[in-house]
């Protein structure tokens, strides 16, 4: 009887289970068909509702692999700095230019790219990714690194107003200091500093809501110029050179501490009001070198050499020295011999330059 029963409701219990199952398929194929309606997020295509270009900066990136989409997301946003920083450099070059021929001073002095390089790294420290599609039909990646302008705005004016504060300590010593190699110090970390701040205002004006910067109490060419006249007022450098090639070799070295805004006196014995505070002495040679034959033709080769002392005047200490050598060649005599006196200008005139630099500036920190 319980038998009969339930095999006369079978066929009907069959009929409603079928029912469920097309209504729970159709019900599914709907949820996929709406997903696949939905496409991808609005950021891949366009702006984003989610994060609005009036507060992040937004980068896309996209890849075969989930890291690489992130890293060009990042890459998309670093260049938006760049292109800004880019355009900058070049009016800061123009207030940092030496009077020397016109020709920018030594990036010793001035490091124009390292501030840039610190201020984007900085300012980059605001990016987050903040998320990642998968295009499952294109096997494809696609990334959105943001930047919250206004917590990036708010950590830029706290580094600039740091650097605010510095700047006025340093100028501060440059006024109640008598000791003049500590006030040139003092002016060019000032400098150096003030040109960071310009970097630091630069990226400022690029993320602040309301594309406005952080105007300063000084100028960055105004500094500038002051170090330069308290240089040519208070210190001067004597260049003697012997040897072959003298003379050319002490106008590279001229030359290249003038590119530095380091003032040289004439050479010989200056006047009284010219007396030095570093004298930079030393020779060069130059001969010619017989090297085993190699082929034909033959190769002439002229091995040179110079040395050099730098010496504070004042207290009579060496407080630099240079030795330098190589080898140049080529087919005829008088071209090796120029090929090597151009190589001597260029090491000797770098590297006394630069000791003569950390001396007058301070060494700079690693």
């Amino acid at each position: 009887m319980n038998l009969n029963r339930t095999m006369r409701r079978g066929p009907s219990h069959r009929r409603f289970s079928t029912g469920l199952f097309v209504i729970g398929l159709i019900a599914f194929l709907g949820v996929a068909s709406a997903a696949r309606a939905a496409g991808p997020p609005d950021w891949v295509n366009g702006s984003s509702k989610k994060y609005p270009a009036a507060l992040y900066l937004n980068g896309v990136g996209q890849a075969d692999t989930r890291q690489a989409a992130e890293d060009r997301a990042y890459a998309a946003i670093s260049k938006i700095f760049a292109a800004e920083i880019s355009s900058k450099t070049q009016e800061w070059e123009k207030y940092l230019q030496s009077d020397s021929k016109g020709r920018s001073e030594d990036s010793r002095q001035i490091s124009i790219e390292q501030a840039t390089q610190v201020s984007t790294k900085k300012v980059l420290e605001n990016v987050t990714i903040a998320e990642t599609w998968l295009d499952e039909t294109k096997a494809i990646y696609y990334a959105l690194a943001v930047m919250d302008r206004q917590h990036a705005s708010s950590a830029l004016r706290d580094r600039i107003m740091s650097l605010d504060l510095k700047v006025e300590e340093l100028l501060k010593q440059t006024r109640q200091s008598g000791d003049k190699l500590q006030t040139v110090r003092a002016l060019h970390s000032a400098v150096e500093n003030l040109l960071l701040r310009e970097a630091y205002n630069t990226e400022l004006r690029i993320v602040s809501p309301t594309g406005k910067g952080s105007e300063g109490m000084v100028s960055l060419a105004v500094i500038h110029q002051d170090l330069r006249q308290f240089l040519a007022r208070n210190f001067k450098i004597l260049v003697e050179v012997n040897g072959s090639h003298s003379d050319r070799i002490r106008a590279a070295i001229v030359e290249g501490l003038n590119r530095r805004g380091l003032p040289v006196v004439p050479a010989g014995s200056p006047a009284p009001d010219l007396q030095p505070d570093v004298v930079v002495r030393g020779a060069a040679a130059f001969e010619a070198v017989q090297m085993p034959a190699g082929g034909a033709p033959p190769t002439r080769f002229v091995r040179w050499s110079a040395t050099f002392d730098l010496t504070d005047k004042a207290t009579q200490q060496v407080i630099g020295s240079v030795a330098r050598q190589g080898r140049e060649g080529h087919l005829t005599a008088s071209e090796a011999e120029a090929r090597a006196l151009r190589a001597a200008e260029k090491e000797v005139a770098a590297e006394v330059g630069r000791q003569i630099a950390d001396f007058i500036y301070g060494k700079e920190e690693k």
